[in-house]
């Protein structure tokens, strides 16, 4: 039971298409996106997933409209953070920035927005940040895969 998580692409098509590329190697439930596509054009490219795709929107995705009609086209489930998912008989909530007031009731949290790779444990919680897939703050393009059944999180730099 394995997923694939990436946030913070920045329309950085190349580190895009390259995160697509690993995540079809892979027999993945889906890939969640924790936000910061920013344009349309980015989402898109997300299309060629052997996968099922959700994601949230981040602080820097302004074309909200343009990326609603790119999800919608393409049964892409897109919506402002948290979004809830059950997925492996566990619960999610995914976010941009994290708001650990909201969080409740849930096995993980997946989020973005520092740009900075961070797996820990907190009160029976695991929380996941996949770092940035553009590479453009830290020089560290990341992506990130989970075992659910395992309780596993590996990050790849791309």
């Amino acid at each position: 039971m394995l997923l694939g998580i990436i946030s913070d692409t920045h329309d950085h098509i190349e580190k895009v298409k390259k995160a697509i590329e690993i995540f079809n190697q892979y027999d993945l439930i889906c890939v969640i996106h924790c936000g910061d596509f920013v344009a349309p054009f980015t989402l898109k490219e997300f299309t060629n997933l052997k996968t099922k795709f959700y994601g949230v929107f981040g602080n820097c995705d302004g074309e909200k409209e343009g990326l609603l009609k790119v999800a919608k086209e393409n049964n892409f489930l897109l919506s402002e953070a948290p979004l809830k998912l059950s997925l492996g008989n566990k619960k999610f909530l995914i976010f941009h920035k994290l708001k650990k007031e909201e969080i409740k009731d849930v096995d993980y949290v997946i989020h973005g927005h520092t740009h900075l790779c961070e797996i820990k444990k907190e009160n029976n919680i695991f929380f996941i940040n996949p770092g940035e897939a553009c590479g453009l703050l830290t020089e560290k393009a990341t992506i990130a895969f989970l075992n659910i059944k395992e309780n596993k999180v590996n990050i790849l730099e791309i």
